[in-house]
């Protein structure tokens, strides 16, 4: 569009004040949005809009912006300069006001400009405000004024020279306070150039050179586009296959509002790319020039299409959206006094621009569409397959409604929602793999620890009840635990599943991607499974006074794997209330399951009581029970039989019963008088018989020896140490006087320091001695496990041969073995054996589809089935659920780049994906009051797959849901990719440089270990939480549009059908990658 000189005069009468400038820097976001990157970059614009400005008025052709070694930023112009003649009202320089004075500007009053964006004065004063110093020079009137402000107050004077090239201009160089944007002040290139080769395609002919001169990026670009909007839509389409070659251009003016536009279509694009401005502002919530453009377009091409015959006379017209696919356009508009509605500027409200922009457009149109028949004809043939597209997409969309009514509820089955229903509180996490929503079909059941097995679907109806339930679990050191089961549910409807069948003859129907325990205690996915693979086992089994060492019948033991012994499991069970602090030891000695019922070991069962406490309650029980007079009379019975008198004598004969009458015996030491003279008699004894003595002393040794080496016993002590230290504090504190005052010897410490500089080599043969137990250990056991499995028993014969064959010394021979481990019992070296572990047999894939389940294992996330293996629970951890829900993405979404509505709504993803946002596709179903969440964040691996997913959708809610993105409400999530250990201590890193970074800071000797994170999965829990959802210690990305045409191109490249284009891209960009940090 060709620009018009205004004649008018421009002086210091033309500088309306209208208020101060103190409340800037007390509230800069009310002014500039945010003291973020996004407002430090305005700075620069509203400068940059007041050039413009006199470009818009006819006297300015060139700006020049340098971002400057400094950091700081100068804008220079060869417009008329701004006024520096004594304005009337403040008796101060015009220049002075328009910087000191809020909304003191050229434009008020209408003398100044006749339209304008950034507005003298409005901005520029801003400017100063929030810069830590800001220099303006001024060209006019054949002079050079200068004066210096630092957070906006004049330092100096407004001095003149003489300019002898009597030019014109404004030169602002500024520096933005540190104190405001306390995040950066730092400026990015990229943002400003996108901004500023807008704002020259904006103006025709208006020359922008922009200019890096900092060290480390220094170039220079300039911006000039005779051709304006025209030139501007070319270069968003030309990635893409245009439908016309022309571009069809509109320009004119009506009641003092300059319309300009320039729009095209594209085969190959299946949504609308319309870009408006109003006074050179991106108005990117729409306004009245938008809604004319719209309207204008959905008229004129009905019109035409039915004066062509292409739509017939009882079809109903085409929509809006159907005319405008594959639609680029820009609309500038020029308004004398806009209207803007919101502080910042990005819907125009003028409503007499609508008409004015129907009529302009209305009549060009029409004539080029009159004038070139085939174009008009392609573009309605585009805009009719549109409909047809739209009405399959209707009745995909329908289909999907009627799914969801007949459903229980019309959300995915696979969304792990979060309780609260605030949108503005609640995040969405998106993530890639349905490994994060398995995995078990209804009927699979799970070991409970009171005693029952029961399936996923009992325990969903149980838990419905207000019942709780507690599994088998593996805890971090590797020991048998119990564990609570929560939200269990389906976890995903009509899933692929595969059937898994164990060398025990049980079979398990999973997804083929669920994770089960391995011996070692990692994890291997369902469908990897091999037959040499040693599955985590879960063994029971009721105690029998037949068995050694075992005192009590018919309670439940538990194999545990860490010992390979035998635990009874309401000791498990008792350990796990402890930890939680239902009790303390202390409470009593005894543990009593609160229902008689000794197979039920719900830690909710048991309590801790006396001996005097448990005797008692018991004793008040035995009338319901053992005293009831028809039990008495049977027993009365039994004892006169001879069967009966045989059994006791056998009886008085066995241990256990001589265990009992020792505890009576015991009961007379109770009497006072009574220990008084057994003490006397047996000292007696002690002091005249010497061989006793020895062999007393030899008796406990031997005892001591036996109690210690049950971990069981050494675990009980532990318990005790840590209670007495919890319950008596001070006595930590005195023990550690005591040792601060013993270690001030300076005797001591060099004694001390000798000695371990002694023990130094032999610590270390110890531990090497510790780690080759175990290493023995677990290759012994392995390889006997092997020979069972393939001789159906332990062939020692057999395992002495596989030994030679393979000539590993850390196989030990079956009596070294046995000494070694279990104390010479080859029992139990059998029964360790035989309880290793389990093996899968067969994979076999289902052709029918069901519904799964899954629960949650607070703390260990492992649970066992019925089926005797260990499995993990669902991936839905390290979330809070109460804000915070997960939406699993199977594979790759479609790519809706290539396709059209009736496909995207065919995609089951893409289906669930908008129905767990609660929103539609597009159009008229598209409603942000609807929004469910108010985070939607894209969570995917740090490798190339998951850049892939990220992109595509990235691409989906560009196209279909712009309006989350340009409202801010997609993030990226950005989980660390490597974890560095040293010591205690550790530490995550984002990027390889970081890591390099913290490597650098330790000592040249120092010993660290380095975790490289190539998927989510990898992290655990906690990890996850801390490093990626935790709102207080997570890192994310907003995801922004600087530059709309930008966008647009980067999403036809990188997206779209053609491949030259992409080809282009890779070979442009490619070198400037790190091939090392690429994760191929």
């Amino acid at each position: 569009m060709a620009i018009e000189k205004q004649t008018s005069n421009y002086g210091a009468e033309q500088i309306q004040v209208l208020e101060g400038l103190e409340p800037v820097r007390k509230r800069p976001g009310m002014y500039i949005g945010t003291t973020g990157p996004r407002g430090l970059h305005h700075l620069v614009y509203e400068v940059v809009d007041n050039s413009i400005d006199e470009a818009l008025a006819g006297h300015c052709s060139h700006i020049e912006v340098d971002i400057n070694e400094d950091g700081s930023v100068s804008v220079i112009d060869d417009g008329r300069g701004i006024p520096t003649d004594v304005h009337p009202s403040t008796n101060r320089s015009a220049l002075e006001t328009v910087m000191t004075v809020l909304h003191a500007g050229g434009k008020f009053g209408g003398g100044g400009y006749k339209v304008s964006g950034g507005l003298h004065g409005v901005g520029i004063s801003v400017v100063n405000a929030l810069s830590e110093w800001v220099e303006v020079k001024v060209w006019r009137n054949g002079s050079l004024h200068q004066q210096r402000y630092e957070r906006g107050i004049p330092i100096t004077e407004l001095v003149a020279q003489p300019d002898a090239e009597h030019s014109t201009g404004t030169s602002i160089s500024f520096m933005p306070d540190a104190l405001i944007f306390s995040e950066t002040t730092e400026f990015n290139y990229a943002i400003l150039s996108n901004r500023l080769r807008e704002l020259a395609y904006l103006n025709a002919g208006v020359k922008i050179t922009f200019g890096d001169r900092r060290l480390e990026s220094l170039k220079e670009e300039t911006y000039c586009y005779e051709g304006g909007i025209k030139e501007y839509v070319t270069y968003m389409t030309r990635e893409k296959d245009v439908l016309h070659q022309d571009i069809i251009y509109v320009e004119g003016e009506k009641n003092g509002v300059q319309v300009e536009v320039a729009f095209q279509w594209c085969i190959d694009a299946y949504s609308d790319t319309i870009l408006g401005f109003a006074n050179n502002i991106r108005t990117v919530d729409g306004g009245t020039h938008l809604e004319g453009l719209k309207t204008v377009l959905t008229r004129t091409l009905n019109n035409v299409a039915r004066k062509r015959n292409k739509i017939k006379e009882n079809e109903p017209n085409l929509a809006g959206e159907n005319v405008r696919e594959g639609l680029t356009a820009v609309i500038s508009v020029k308004v004398p006094d806009p209207e803007f509605e919101g502080q910042t500027k990005t819907k125009l409200g003028n409503s007499e621009v609508r008409g004015i922009v129907d009529s302009l457009v209305g009549e060009v149109l029409n004539e080029y569409l009159e004038f070139n028949p085939h174009v008009a004809d392609s573009i309605i043939e585009k805009a009719v397959q549109a409909f047809k597209a739209a009405e399959a997409a209707r009745r995909a969309r329908e289909l999907v409604r009627r799914k969801s009514v007949l459903e229980s509820s019309p959300l995915p089955g696979k969304l792990a929602d979060c309780s609260t229903r605030d949108p503005s509180e609640s995040e969405i996490f998106l993530v890639e793999g349905d490994s994060a929503g398995g995995c078990f079909s209804g009927d699979t059941e799970i070991a409970l620890v009171d005693g029952r097995n029961i399936s996923f679907k009992q325990l969903v109806q149980e838990q419905k009840e207000g019942k709780k339930h507690f599994c088998y679990t593996i805890r971090k050191d590797g020991t048998i635990g119990v564990e609570s089961i929560i939200h269990p549910r389906i976890t995903k409807r009509n899933t692929q599943v595969i059937k898994v069948t164990l060398d025990n003859g049980e079979q398990i129907v999973c997804t083929p991607d669920h994770r089960f325990m391995l011996r070692d205690g990692s994890y291997k996915q369902a469908q990897n499974l091999t037959p040499e693979d040693s599955l985590m086992p879960l063994y029971r089994k009721i105690s029998s006074t037949q068995d050694k060492a075992i005192t009590i019948d018919g309670y439940e033991m538990v194999w545990n794997p860490r010992s390979d012994s035998w635990l009874f499991t309401h000791l498990v069970a008792d350990w796990h209330n402890r930890w939680q602090g239902v009790y303390k030891k202390e409470d009593g000695q005894h543990c009593h399951h609160i229902d008689f019922n000794k197979r039920n070991n719900n830690p909710t069962n048991l309590v801790r009581l006396s001996a005097d406490e448990h005797l008692a309650l018991h004793r008040s029980h035995l009338e319901y029970t053992l005293h009831r007079s028809d039990v008495k009379e049977k027993c009365r019975q039994l004892r006169q039989k001879d069967e009966f008198r045989q059994m006791m004598s056998a009886r008085m004969k066995q241990e256990d019963t001589r265990e009992i009458l020792s505890t009576n015996a015991k009961a007379l030491w109770e009497d006072t008088e009574y220990k008084i003279y057994m003490a006397e008699k047996w000292l007696d004894f002690y002091n005249s018989n010497p061989e006793y003595r020895q062999q007393n002393a030899q008796q406990l040794y031997e005892a001591q020896q036996k109690y210690w080496s049950d971990e069981n016993n050494r675990q009980i002590q532990s318990e005790k140490v840590k209670d007495f230290f919890k319950n008596n504090p001070s006595a930590r504190q005195e023990l550690s006087d005591l040792a601060k005052k013993q270690w001030e010897d300076q005797d001591l410490l060099d004694w001390r320091r000798e000695e371990t500089k002694k023990q130094w080599t032999p610590e270390f043969r110890e531990k090497r001695r510790q780690a080759l137990a175990k290493t023995y250990y677990n290759k012994t056991i392995c390889a006997l496990k092997q020979i069972e499995i393939d001789c159906g028993y332990v062939d020692i014969e057999a395992y002495n041969q596989y030994r030679l064959q393979t000539k590993d010394k850390t196989l030990l021979k079956l009596e070294t073995f046995g000494e070694r481990y279990f104390h010479g019992n080859q029992e139990q070296v059998l029964e360790a054996v035989a309880n290793y572990n389990h093996r899968v047999v067969k994979i076999e894939p289902l052709t029918e589809l069901i519904d799964v389940y899954d629960i949650e294992v607070p703390h260990t996330h492992n649970f066992a089935l019925a089926s005797g293996v260990f499995v993990h629970n669902s991936a839905k951890q390290g979330r809070d659920r109460r804000f915070q829900a997960i939406l699993p993405l199977k594979g790759k979404i479609l790519n809706i780049e290539k396709t059209d509505d009736a496909k995207i709504y065919k995609n089951n993803e893409i289906q669930s994906l908008i129905t767990a946002l609660g929103l539609g596709i597009k159009g008229d179903e598209f409603d942000p009051s609807q929004l469910r969440y108010h985070h939607i964040v894209i969570m995917t691996d740090a490798d190339v797959d998951g850049a892939h997913i990220r992109t595509l959708l990235l691409t989906f809610l560009y196209r279909y849901q712009r309006e989350l993105v340009e409202q801010g409400y997609i993030y990226i999530a950005c989980p660390p990719l490597y974890k560095l250990e040293r010591g205690k201590n550790h530490y995550y890193c984002y990027s390889e440089r970081e890591l390099q970074e913290k490597i650098a800071e330790f000592p040249s000797n120092a010993n660290y270990s380095i975790q490289r994170f190539k998927g989510l999965g990898e992290m655990m829990p906690q990890q996850l939480w801390d490093t990626t959802m935790n709102p207080e210690t997570r890192m994310m990305k907003r995801v922004e549009i600087e530059d709309a045409a930008e966008a647009d191109r980067i999403f036809t490249v990188l997206m779209g059908d053609r491949v030259a284009p992409r080809r282009e891209f890779i070979e442009t960009h490619g070198p400037r990658l790190n091939l090392t940090e690429l994760d191929v």
